[in-house]
């Protein structure tokens, strides 16, 4: 096993900073779909056939569609120089990540061409069943790389976030090409995932990343690594059910009813979209109650389980809280642009506190363990 080794401040910065370039990557793409902007563009990855389009600058629709192919794009540039940054320790090894992106454009270059045939059915079928055939080499290099080559989990995790990024740029040119909801679905719900990792990566970065676990008795541990795995289901299913919400029906609410649907409680599930958005509000519900829930029970245990686990659940609440004024706000103000992008942008945030907590509840340690940490540090 290999010993963990912090990674050196400017690559924890430079972590950070792609974690905040994500984030405003993902309140973009929320704004291009709020503002129903994600097809104003037909081809992919070009605009109009250009790297800039005509008059991108002078209309919102273009601009926040255009700006948010760039900002991806950005995305993709640094989580390259973040792989690089871990992984890169000689020319040899410069040749190999060389190799895998080349292999990675020809990979998205197959697709792009899927993509551009609009008329032979057939032809497009072979082009995608070539890029899924190429796509194969750099998955199972990492696959391979991970189980056999004595990489750190920072390696690892940084070239998971490459192939992620190259992925969710797939993803998003299907979108496009394609004309599909559902790879719009995919895509949004991807960009959350791969939000994770990066979460993950400014974590194991971290000096504490050896004693990052909530300091708990076993029979403890094993509630709080329970209780945050069903968290991160649980609010994963919530995004599913918002994403599908807005790419299936983007022009207006399917009901207008603040706490029913349909002036029921259960309406009937004829309609796809009013059986959607009962759904994400029951799941709000859900949710609310299951960390309610982890409050009240980290309170009662408070002498077992660590102080952390208690503060990250109350601060949980608190932003669940806001997500169900911002939810109910969005109905009462027939989705309003603003509102609207901040619940999905504090949406993410409630997904990246339970995806930390999972982490720390999963990674947790015996309280004996803690203590005997703290004191060789002091």
């Amino acid at each position: 096993m290999i010993r963990h080794t912090p990674a050196s401040r400017p690559f924890r910065l430079f972590a950070r900073i792609v974690v905040v370039v994500a984030i405003l990557l993902v309140w973009w793409g929320a704004a291009t779909t709020t503002k129903q902007a994600g097809m104003v563009f037909t081809d992919w990855p070009l605009s109009l056939g250009s790297f800039n389009p005509p008059g991108w600058l002078e209309h919102m629709i273009p601009f926040l569609e255009h700006s948010h192919r760039l900002l991806a794009k950005l995305v993709g540039v640094l989580v390259l120089s973040l792989f690089c940054w871990a992984y890169v320790r000689s020319w040899k090894r410069a040749l190999e990540v060389f190799v895998l992106v080349v292999t990675m454009a020809a990979v998205l270059g197959v697709f792009i061409a899927a993509g551009n045939e609009r008329y032979d059915a057939a032809q497009k079928q072979r082009w995608l069943f070539l890029g899924l055939g190429l796509a194969t080499l750099p998955i199972g290099w990492l696959v391979w790389s991970w189980r056999s080559r004595g990489w750190s989990l920072l390696q690892k995790l940084t070239g998971l976030a490459l192939l992620m990024v190259t992925t969710q740029a797939i993803f998003g040119g299907l979108r496009v090409t394609e004309i599909s909801n559902a790879f719009a679905v995919v895509h949004g719900c991807f960009a959350q995932a791969f939000f994770c990792v990066l979460i993950l990566i400014v974590m194991v970065a971290g000096r504490e990343w050896e004693g990052d676990g909530y300091a708990a008795p076993r029979s403890e541990r094993r509630f709080l690594k329970a209780t945050g795995v069903a968290l991160v289901a649980l609010v994963a299913m919530q995004l599913i059910f918002g994403a599908s919400m807005r790419h299936f029906h983007r022009h207006s609410l399917a009901d207008d009813d603040l706490f029913l649907t349909r002036g029921q409680w259960i309406p009937s599930f004829e309609d796809p979209m009013i059986a959607l958005l009962f759904l994400h509000k029951f799941t709000a519900v859900c949710l609310f109650l299951f960390v309610v829930g982890m409050v009240l029970r980290l309170r009662v245990k408070a002498s077992l389980s660590d102080v952390a686990a208690g503060h990250h659940a109350v601060i949980l609440l608190g932003l669940l809280v806001g997500q169900i004024v911002l939810g109910l706000s969005v109905i009462g103000t027939g989705k309003s642009f603003w509102i609207t992008n901040v619940h999905v942008l504090n949406g993410l945030a409630i997904l990246a506190l339970a995806f930390v907590f999972a982490v720390k509840a999963i990674r947790g340690k015996s309280p004996d363990a803690a203590l005997a940490k703290t004191g060789r540090r002091a």
